[in-house]
């Protein structure tokens, strides 16, 4: 890192005098952003404004659907728990805005929602109040019609049969995917997809509302819009529709976007955006994560690189864990200032596998896969060495740089410093300034609207939540099941044998190391279906081989990163004796998992330790029964280090979770203690000390590990 901050420009590119840099500039670098206009003045001091332009005079069709599963037309007047979906006309142009969850189909026509063009599938939509409402945008037919399934058929006759043409048809349709009652874990996340409805919305919500889905006419002070503006939509433009450059052998070359920023800017929306535009393009793009606090598809505390292959439609934790990553790195930490020589490597190795994966495309015949890097907000200082080591080991054909006209605050990447790469620089200003509708988050307006503005760890409570709780169906759909706590969960059995210890940094000795992972979350790792150059591919008859007497000494050094410090399984054998019977110990390893011969799965909660019989319980996300489960390949966990030194940790609410937190507050103040007998007679009123892994009083027993508390505080700007 000292090498590369030497050779780091000192110029920092600040927009002061901006220029309008026209569309025939064919540089590979834009000197300077397109002026905006003035912001304009905070919502606080104006009226609701008007986002769904759809008129209530259009036609609609209720559907109901019968226990046996038969589609019926329903009354315009019967109730809206009735309802099954509505399929509704819309005008060119139209906007559409709601909160909740649903899924939509076009019928008829495009509705471009994230930069999406829907037309003919089912697309399932997020939209919480926490994020920017999601804004669905009617335009005419702009590519062949798709072929719809059978109930979407069934839905566009039975509209047709008593309705005439319109631009646009739509059917949304009711879902129950558990992740609305979030509520029920988290009481301060119950109302991100639902709300009271404003006045000026009651006839919108009759005339084509369904269970879970509330549209709005307005938004007040604090509600924000998902909107495209005219430089994103340059900007994506340019990034979706640019001929792909040539290599000196004349083959094209993989498109590599690389989204920069500081924080709140709106780098994790764009790239979502240009995600879906990719995807629609060439059916499949990489996205490399390179934000450990708030990854993407990956849970917090991992780079991943995840290949995409449908759209994205909602924020990060709607979709957290349920593709898995074509290679992970686990590090265990929400930002990488204590350890960035890893860090730096870890986004290496994620580009060296994707060039490998370019390199056997194209040894195929295959187009080549483009891929969107989004990279952390952190931009000063070491931030920014990172930010180069970053661009040095991706070398991106396009640099999408995110400002603040208002505070002219733009650092760039020098790329003149840095070796083989010249990218296209395309500038777009923030959200911060006037790239939403709304105004100050945390306002409530006139219907009552309550607008949660959330921190980054809010954002990785929900995306750890939503991975814990997340569950699929027998045909591979994603749900979520917040009615099961985690404590009666059935937990995986593995025998202590079969695992590798990482313990990291931590200096524990090793015969408190059961101890301390305990009651912990850990990193699953498993061995890379994608290694490196040179290093040795494992086969599914050695991966079993692993498991046929637990992990060898050689297996767990050549699992692990060179020059980690090991307590090999041999050496406790031969101090044990050969009277000692088996030994049912872990190789544990104080490093970290080798980024070549192994990937990070998933996370895992290590409810107990079994030592008499030499099994560990974990409590792991469920992985989806559409693909060959990766279970096979596991062999070992990684305990980072705690919530004090940035570490990832449960969430309180996950520990919570059953009960407890009620009977806590019930047990301190000793009110509705009638009432909570009522409902559960057979508990007894001891409250918070009930609760698995988690002591208000002295730091002792299993996961005692202090867990910080978040007050919200405002914090110190990185420097």
């Amino acid at each position: 890192m000292d090498a590369l901050a030497s050779r780091r420009s000192t110029r920092v590119f600040t927009p002061k005098a901006l220029r309008t840099v026209s569309s025939s500039q064919t540089g590979s670098q834009m000197g300077s952003p397109t002026p905006r206009t003035q912001s304009p003045q905070p919502r606080s001091m104006q009226e609701p404004m008007l986002v769904t332009t759809w008129d209530t005079s259009m036609p609609v069709v209720a559907i109901g659907q019968s226990q046996t599963g038969e589609l019926h037309v329903l009354d315009a007047q019967a109730p809206i728990s009735q309802r099954h979906a509505v399929v509704f006309g819309m005008q060119a142009n139209d906007t559409l805005v709601f909160q909740g969850i649903c899924d939509i189909c076009v019928l008829k026509g495009t509705v471009r929602v994230y930069e999406h063009e829907s037309s003919g599938q089912w697309d399932r939509v997020y939209s919480p109040v926490s994020h920017p409402l999601v804004s669905l945008r009617a335009q005419t037919q702009t590519k062949d019609e798709a072929e719809r399934d059978a109930e979407a058929q069934h839905m566009y006759e039975l509209w047709a049969t008593s309705h005439n043409e319109c631009e646009v048809v739509v059917a949304v349709r009711a879902v129950d995917c558990g992740l609305e009652h979030l509520g029920r874990v988290a009481p301060a996340y119950a109302s991100l997809f639902t709300g009271s409805v404003a006045a000026d919305s009651e006839q919108l919500v009759q005339a084509i509302g369904v269970p879970g889905m509330t549209p709005m006419r307005t938004v007040n002070a604090g509600v924000q819009v998902l909107q495209t503006p005219e430089d994103w939509a340059q900007a994506l433009d340019q990034a979706s529709t640019m001929p792909q450059r040539l290599d000196d052998e004349f083959e094209p070359i993989a498109p590599v976007y690389a989204v920069a920023g500081a924080q709140g800017q709106g780098k994790s929306t764009f790239s979502r955006m240009l995600v879906n535009r990719l995807v629609a393009r060439f059916g499949r793009v990489f996205y490399m994560e390179t934000d450990l606090g708030q990854s993407e598809f990956a849970a917090p505390g991992a780079l991943s690189l995840t290949l995409v292959s449908a759209p994205v439609l909602g924020p990060p934790f709607t979709h957290t864990g349920r593709t898995e990553a074509y290679h992970a790195a686990y590090m265990g930490v929400v930002t990488p200032k204590n350890d960035p020589d890893r860090y730096a490597a870890c986004v290496l190795r994620l580009a060296q596998v994707y060039r490998d994966h370019v390199r056997s495309e194209r040894a195929r015949g295959s187009p080549a896969v483009p891929m969107v890097v989004n990279t952390q907000g952190w931009t000063r200082g070491l931030g920014l060495d990172l930010l180069y080591a970053l661009c040095q080991s991706v070398c991106p054909t396009h640099f999408v740089q995110a400002y603040d006209p208002a505070t002219s605050d733009a650092s760039l990447v020098d790329f003149a410093t840095v070796e083989g790469c010249d990218p296209q620089v395309l500038w777009i200003t923030g959200m911060s300034s006037d790239r939403m509708q709304g105004g100050d988050a945390g306002d409530a307006g006139e219907s009552g609207r309550r607008v949660q503005k959330l921190a980054a760890h809010d954002m990785r409570t929900l995306s750890l939540l939503s991975l814990m709780y997340s569950a699929w169906t027998a045909q591979g759909v994603a749900t979520w099941n917040m009615h099961k706590p985690l404590a009666a969960r059935t937990p995986v059995r593995v025998p202590i044998c079969d695992l590798v210890f990482w313990m990291g940094e931590e200096d524990v000795p090793p015969s408190q190391v059961l101890r301390a992972v305990n009651g912990t979350l850990v990193g699953v790792v498993c061995v890379a279906r994608a290694p490196g150059a040179g290093a040795h591919e494992w086969s599914r008859d050695e991966i079993r081989g692993l498991y046929a007497d637990g992990v060898s000494d050689q297996a767990a050094a050549a699992l692990s990163e060179p020059g980690a410090r090991m307590l090999l399984r041999s050496h406790v054998r031969a101090r044990m004796g050969d009277d000692a019977g088996p030994v049912l110990v872990p190789q544990i390893v104080y490093g970290m998992p080798s980024l070549t011969a192994t990937t990070f799965l998933t996370h895992a909660l290590v409810r107990s330790i079994d030592v008499r019989s030499g099994h560990v319980h974990l409590v792991i996300p469920p992985q989806s029964p559409a693909v060959d489960s990766p279970m096979y390949r596991v062999v070992g966990i990684v305990k980072g280090p705690g919530p004090s030194a940035f570490g990832v940790d449960v969430p309180v609410q996950a520990m919570l979770d059953g009960g407890f937190a009620e009977r806590a507050m019930g047990a301190s103040s000793g009110r509705h203690t009638a009432a909570r007998r009522r409902r559960a007679p057979m508990e007894t009123n001891v409250g918070i000390q009930e609760a698995p892994y988690v002591s208000v009083e002295v730091d002792e027993g299993v996961g005692a590990s202090a867990a910080r508390a978040r007050g919200g505080q405002t914090r110190r700007a990185l420097q």
